[in-house]
């Protein structure tokens, strides 16, 4: 050392360097000489670069809000059954309506096939009249009533035959529910007490023999509709169906196995996952449980309100809409906002935080038997050429008690991301959360220090000034001559000072 005597400042900056937990700060100010100084700064150096680049790429990978998925696989004794809905492809029988609704429900529902085509629409409209097909009031007035009473019916003469775990069920276990194919039924729709099974296999869920009646169809070909058969959905019990969308068709003449398996689906919230925590219990207006289809639903219900009406499988408390304002105005504006629009984005629909699906495995096999088609005949009065176009039977079942949860989670946590940080400083330059105190003391000793140095640095200067003030104001009048007289052969440095005392 060079033996001056250290400032305040200077002692606090050694004083602090020697006691600090970070790492190198007492090699640099103990260092012998520069050389060793150089060496331990720049090795300082190079440790803090590498400490701020693996912290902020710590940073960077939170903030990248990845997620991971945990499988939980269990093997239960039992397990809640779905809803089971069943849809027919014909939405309204002929028999028990007239030929005039009939010819004006398949021109009403021509009207979709031109909803690309604007001015081929319109001309449609304008150039049919549509009072002269004599459609009935009751299907004028009230669709969703003559739906009701004029399409698919479940009852005992299109049950056939009915089992829920080898025992017997009836049309009495179905319910019934308006989709866009007209009259669905659910069975085991009650969520408050669903249904288990408790045994695996076929045969030990929900196993029926139904009649579709295929003489029955009205629907037309200009329309869309070429096939014929059932529409089935295996679906949470919160949850509304929509065949149309998820729907799994089933052929007449045929056994049909539905194997399937209970998927429930835990999300993140956002940012990490698409969910909100606030879309709960009783957020929507119409379901009493937060889903995905049911909140689309709504949201459809309130962007065809400027029609005045809604479809029946709507949700709301509109009337219902007749064939010619669903076709000519719900139909469109739904095309329209679907062409132009996300339409979860715009509604703003985000997956539930939790639920449940259920997903279905299909397989097929020849039906009826010869001896099943006796027995058909026997018991139902129902011949082999009857039972290939009209007969379904379906088998829905678990094909094993296995429950399935897909859990999301955040791949870097907050406690994650402070052991990740606090890893690289400890490891780079041996910064802690004391260290971080110390550095905050040092701050502030440093800022007291530096206050009272520099006030009391003005308190001293203040009577020097004063002193020499005193004495150059002391010269004699008769002296101040003889000084200007020096100052003329006085060095300019010297010559200055002088100057200022005779002053």
């Amino acid at each position: 050392m060079d033996g001056k005597q250290k400032s305040p400042q200077d002692a606090l900056d050694h004083e602090f360097a020697n006691s600090t937990t970070c790492h190198g700060a007492s090699r640099i100010a103990n260092a012998k000489n520069r050389p060793h100084m150089t060496m331990w700064t720049l090795v300082f150096l190079a440790a803090f670069g590498l400490c701020t680049w693996q912290v902020s790429d710590r940073f960077q990978n939170y903030f990248a809000y990845r997620t991971g998925t945990e499988i939980d696989v269990q093997l239960e004794s039992e397990l809640n059954f779905p809803a089971v809905t069943i849809c027919n492809f014909n939405r309204i029988r002929a028999s028990g309506v007239s030929i005039n609704d009939q010819l004006y429900l398949g021109a009403a529902f021509y009207i979709p096939t031109l909803v690309g085509d604007p001015e081929a629409l319109n001309a449609y409209l304008n150039g049919v009249d549509w009072d002269s097909f004599g459609a009935s009031a009751e299907l004028l007035g009230d669709y969703a009533g003559y739906t009701r009473r004029n399409g698919f019916v479940l009852d005992n003469s299109t049950l056939l035959e009915c089992f829920w775990r080898g025992r017997p069920c009836y049309a009495e276990n179905f319910t019934h529910v308006f989709t866009t194919y007209g009259n669905c039924w659910t069975f085991n729709g009650d969520k408050n007490s669903p249904l288990k099974q408790t045994t695996p296999g076929a045969g030990n869920g929900l196993k029926m023999t139904l009649d579709i009646l295929t003489d029955e169809y009205t629907e037309n070909p200009l329309t869309g509709y070429l096939e014929y058969g059932l529409v089935f959905q295996v679906h949470d019990q919160n949850e509304p169906p929509r065949p149309e969308l998820v729907g799994t068709a089933v052929a007449p003449g045929s056994h049909t196995y539905a194997s399937t398996f209970q998927t429930h689906y835990k999300n993140e919230p956002s940012p990490w996952g698409q969910c909100d925590p606030k879309k709960g219990q009783n957020y929507l207006d119409y379901y009493d449980t937060y889903t995905l289809p049911g909140c689309l639903l709504e949201c459809r219900a309130k962007l065809v309100e400027s029609c005045g009406c809604r479809p029946m499988y709507y949700p709301g408390t509109l009337d219902y809409c007749s064939p010619l304002n669903l076709s000519s105005c719900v139909l469109p504006t739904l095309a329209t906002f679907l062409q132009e629009n996300n339409e979860f984005d715009a509604c703003g629909c985000t997956v539930p935080c939790e639920h449940t699906s259920y997903h279905t495995t299909v397989s097929y096999a020849g039906y009826p038997s010869p001896q099943a088609a006796s027995y058909l005949e026997t018991v139902f009065n129902v011949s082999r050429g009857y039972s290939s176009v009209n007969i379904v039977l379906l088998d829905v079942y678990y094909h094993e008690l296995r429950s399935t949860t897909l859990e999301q989670f955040k791949a870097v946590t907050q406690s994650g991301l402070i052991s990740d940080v606090g890893g690289q400083l400890g490891f780079f330059i041996g910064v802690s959360v004391i260290t971080l105190f110390e550095f905050f003391e040092y701050l502030v000793m440093k800022f007291l220090v530096f206050a009272c140095y520099s006030k009391m640095e003005s308190e001293t200067e203040k009577p020097d000034r004063e002193q020499s003030t005193k004495e150059n104001s002391s010269v004699p009048p008769e002296n101040k001559g003889a000084l200007a007289t020096e100052l003329q052969t006085m060095p300019k440095t010297q010559k200055g000072l002088a100057e200022i005392q005779v002053s």
